[in-house]
């Protein structure tokens, strides 16, 4: 009987310390730790990319690209489509859902090429549905450092939404269209005269921040939103004084921002003890989650490489369809799921 007890001591104590442990994070706002939230979800170390591209030169960014298109950027694709195929948890009750999906893409998709004979058309979508991915996942991520820190109202709420996405999303059409120049010149000095006016959204955004606080702790939310729209103003700054080279620069330091930051909630997400505890292949992964990643990206990366040096035009194809896939996906299996607190488990 004694050992009985022992055993069910030594469990309430452990389960006290793990919610303990659970708590402080929730109270210092970091979903994982200082520094893998720094540096993988707030990516402050954005502006030495951009840094290194400039001093480079073009070989450099040349060189920077590859690695981010083969090693960074399509991997971060193709793992959503894994964690679809193998997180029944994601899927469980939709399975006809995500196969409708599927078909709709990759039908829609071969049918756009065939007709066309290119990919122009399949670009340009991929190019606006990114755009939306992109202001999607981003406020996406400040919501989930937020949510225990701001009580607003519905009204509110949706305010700062329609803020935080329309500034992405104006700057990302900036940068599409370089100094718009588009019918009379007096449109273009209207045009650019906007800009001026929608850098006011960042600060009306912080106002509403400062506003709706109602805690002190967990400025994590706030170290993400300052090194966001640090980048996005960098990049609207950019296009407004038609510097192409540096929109190109700024252009490739935002997309490892958004694929790192990507890897990293994944991470987060995946890699809880609920998932280690499955006997299924995602509890597998889950449990040697670091070298999966690696693994993944170093695998992903090589065959990319290797596909687009051999066949690139079904290279670009296949990574289109994919890209649509993971946009799709992304809209189902994170809107999806219920709130979590910082720091807990799924």
């Amino acid at each position: 009987m004694s050992h009985v007890a022992d055993i069910a001591l030594k469990a309430k104590m452990s389960e006290a310390t793990e919610q303990t442990t659970k708590s402080e994070k929730s109270n210092s706002g970091f979903l994982v730790g200082p520094v893998f939230d720094l540096l993988f979800v707030a990516n402050l170390y954005w502006p030495l990319v951009l840094v290194a591209d400039i001093l480079g030169g073009e070989t450099w960014h040349g060189g920077m690209l590859f690695w981010q298109v083969y090693f960074v950027t399509a991997p971060h694709r193709w793992i959503t489509l894994l964690l679809v195929g193998l997180d029944r948890n994601k899927t469980r009750g939709r399975e006809w859902n995500f196969i409708a999906v599927t078909g709709g893409i990759v039908l829609g998709c071969l049918a756009l090429q065939v007709s066309s004979a290119s990919l122009l058309c399949l670009g340009a979508i991929d190019y606006v549905w990114n755009a939306w991915h992109f202001a999607s996942q981003h406020h996406g991520i400040y919501r989930i450092y937020e949510r225990n820190n701001k009580k607003q109202s519905v009204r509110v709420g949706l305010l700062e939404k329609v803020l935080f996405r329309g500034f992405l999303l104006y700057v990302i059409a900036r940068v599409a269209g370089v100094g718009w120049h588009v019918g009379d010149p007096t449109w273009l000095w209207h045009l650019k005269s906007l800009d001026f006016a929608v850098c006011i959204v960042p600060l009306a955004l912080l106002f509403l921040h400062w506003r709706s606080r109602v805690s002190t702790q967990g400025g994590m939310g706030l170290v993400y939103y300052a090194s966001v729209m640090a980048l996005f103003v960098a990049m609207l700054g950019a296009a407004h004084f038609e510097k192409r080279q540096l929109v190109l620069q700024l252009a490739l330091a935002s997309a490892v921002y958004h694929s790192v930051e990507y890897f990293a909630i994944v991470t987060w997400a995946s890699a809880t003890d609920s998932n280690r505890q499955r006997s299924d292949k995602m509890g597998t992964m889950a449990r040697n989650w670091t070298f999966f990643v690696l693994f993944f990206i170093f695998f992903l990366g090589v065959t990319n490489y290797a596909l687009a040096y051999s066949y690139e035009k079904s290279w670009i194809l296949l990574n289109l369809i994919v890209a649509f896939l993971h946009y799709a996906y992304d809209g189902m299996i994170w809107k999806s799921r219920r709130p979590r607190k910082v720091g807990g488990a799924a």
